[in-house]
């Protein structure tokens, strides 16, 4: 439900009556305010942001997300953009720098510090024409009310899959679904589309209850082609299935094939065509029967990266140009990159079983900049919230939060674990794309986070923009010996990981050179939750033992300070930096 105030807002934003508005949102709650003004479509919320007095302005912006703040402070010229900052209270400052990852962080810093040759991503002028502005979210076309969805065991047990979930899909939206694997990003499209009913609640279409004559066309991570028929007779089949006529159908087809680049294909066979050209004849046939709603489940995560990028671009200018029907496009996909690329929404399901757990517009035009600071901004946010259970949400007006701890934590993985992405980065040439990598694994992306993790917290590897490159560093320990490895991982732990660091001075501090290991449970205890102490325990006691900074004894539950080996000539080496 749209409040009276946003209807307000929105109504005087839509006919350029800038004082109407300010004067509505001056005159509520700042809290309520600043939620109008997210509310709003992006354009809308950069030119309403750009008449804001700046003291106004500054009082919307601090209850926002750090990445909303960053993306409106740049709507601003570079002056005010600075007086904005200055006008926010010190926590609200600090909150704000403490939240951007490193990138954004930087740019910002260059920016407010005056530095010479900054470019700024946004400024009052108007953007160039070339840039698609998005449509206008109107009406709900599905509508989900406290869907959920549970399965029957052997042993006749039920196990709920989705927990009671509110949905919305708006028409002119691409809406992106994250989640874990295994979290029913599958399931719940299929419960939207129609194509599983739900255990409990209701999915509406156009306000009525779904039934199997709703206009809608899917698109399969697998191709899911008839061998037996060419693509154009793989095109008519669902054509077929609605009772259209011979020449209607094949009209229909032809100009879907026509619009994914496959005109002169129409005669060949699935097996003649490489992986890229499948996946358009999917995408041609989801688009032949017009549907309003086009539903994606994970179609590009089959595909070489650069197959992959080649048609999300083309699917990007279907929409864009209006080359297609289709109102609404709701997107499952693991990337996270592409979700921020693609989608004007996003919504992140946690797990076991699968909620919503985060639910925002991403605010930035078409096309969009992977290396833009706002664009890296949301794909941080993003990745915090999908490896990191404990983020407290709340609102989307109210900035995440988290327990505040004295070190960073470990990222729960091994050191076998870190040791084979670098042994394996090394030989692939150093570089990889997170997703790809996770594919040449054989793993799931979000088990492959963690690993990653700890690679760049050692400074073995970096991680940037979804790909992953080894360090000099990380190249050094990837070409080592067993014993020079220990070495480099040792200097590594005792350089980057604080925590690492704690325990080993809390061992010399004490002259028997042992502590019970419940000393650190207690003290950690303070600060994370009892899944969270545990992880860190077990990661700990893992790298410690390998980089043989110390011993555990588990029957006494006892730490133990190890000798700092001799280094050889053979394995002696710089800690890092």
């Amino acid at each position: 439900m749209i409040s009276l105030l946003a209807g307000k807002v929105r109504n005087a934003v839509s006919q350029a009556r800038w004082d109407e508005a300010i004067t509505l949102l001056e005159s509520s709650d700042p809290a309520h305010a600043s939620e109008v003004l997210s509310g709003l479509s992006f354009e809308q919320q950069q030119a309403l942001f750009r008449h804001l007095p700046l003291d106004v302005a500054a009082t919307l912006l601090a209850p926002l997300p750090y990445y909303d703040q960053y993306v409106l402070l740049h709507s601003r010229p570079l002056g005010e953009m600075r007086a904005l900052v200055d006008r926010l209270e010190p926590h609200e400052r600090m909150r704000l720098f403490d939240e951007l990852p490193e990138e954004a962080w930087q740019q910002l810093m260059d920016e407010l510090s005056g530095k010479e040759g900054v470019e700024i991503s946004g400024q009052t002028q108007a953007m160039p024409e070339a840039r698609w502005k998005g449509r206008q979210p109107t009406e709900a076309i599905i509508e989900a009310r406290q869907v959920e969805k549970s399965f029957e065991q052997p042993d006749g047990n039920q196990v709920q899959v989705i927990a009671p979930t509110d949905l919305l899909l708006e028409s002119n939206t691409i809406c992106a679904l994250l989640g874990p694997s295994g979290s029913g990003k599958s399931t719940l499209l299929r419960i939207l589309s129609g194509l599983t009913r739900p255990t409990k609640g209701m999915v509406l279409w156009h306000g009525k209850p779904l039934d199997h004559d709703c206009n809608v066309g899917i698109v399969f991570q697998s191709f899911a082609l008839f061998p037996w028929l060419t693509v154009l007779e793989n095109v008519e089949v669902p054509l077929l299935a609605r009772g259209l006529t011979h020449n209607h159908r094949h009209r229909q087809a032809l100009r879907a094939l026509s619009m994914v680049g496959l005109k002169g294909f129409e005669n060949a066979y699935p097996k003649e065509l490489s992986g890229g050209m499948k996946q358009r004849v999917g995408l041609a046939r989801a688009v032949a029967v017009e549907p309003e709603v086009l539903f994606m489940d994970e179609p590009f995560s089959a595909l070489d990266v650069l197959t992959a990028e080649n048609l999300r671009g083309e699917l990007m200018e279907l929409w864009t140009k209006n080359q297609i029907p289709t109102r609404s496009i709701f997107l499952v996909t693991h990337n996270i990159e592409e979700a921020v690329l693609l989608a004007d929404r996003i919504i992140v399901l946690g797990t076991r079983p699968a909620r919503i757990r985060a639910d925002f517009r991403i605010a930035l035009s078409q096309p969009r900049d992977r290396k833009s600071g706002e664009f890296l901004v949301y794909v941080d946010y993003i990745y915090k919230v999908m490896t990191q259970p404990e983020l407290e949400l709340g609102s989307l007006t109210k900035l995440p939060t988290l327990p505040k701890a004295s070190f960073p934590l470990l990222p729960h993985t091994t050191a076998g674990g870190i040791a084979g992405l670098l042994e394996f980065l090394n030989e692939r040439g150093g570089k990889e794309d997170l997703y790809h990598l996770a594919e040449e694994l054989l793993m799931e992306v979000d088990d492959l986070f963690p690993i990653v993790d700890g690679a760049v917290l050692l400074k073995f590897a970096s991680s940037t923009q979804g790909d992953v490159e080894i360090t000099p560093q990380g190249m050094e320990f990837a070409e080592a010996d067993i014993v020079g490895r220990k070495h480099l991982f040792r200097g590594a732990l005792l350089h980057n990981a604080p925590l690492m660091q704690q325990i080993r001075n809390a061992l010399e501090r004490k002259a028997d050179r042992t502590l019970p290991l419940d000393f650190f449970r207690d003290i950690w205890d303070e600060h994370l939750s009892q899944a969270d102490v545990q992880r860190q325990i077990d990661t700990a006691l893992n790298w410690g033992r390998y980089a043989e900074l110390f011993a555990y004894d588990s029957e006494t539950d006892r730490l133990m300070l190890e000798p700092m080996p001799e280094m050889t000539d053979s394995s002696a080496t710089a800690p890092p930096h």
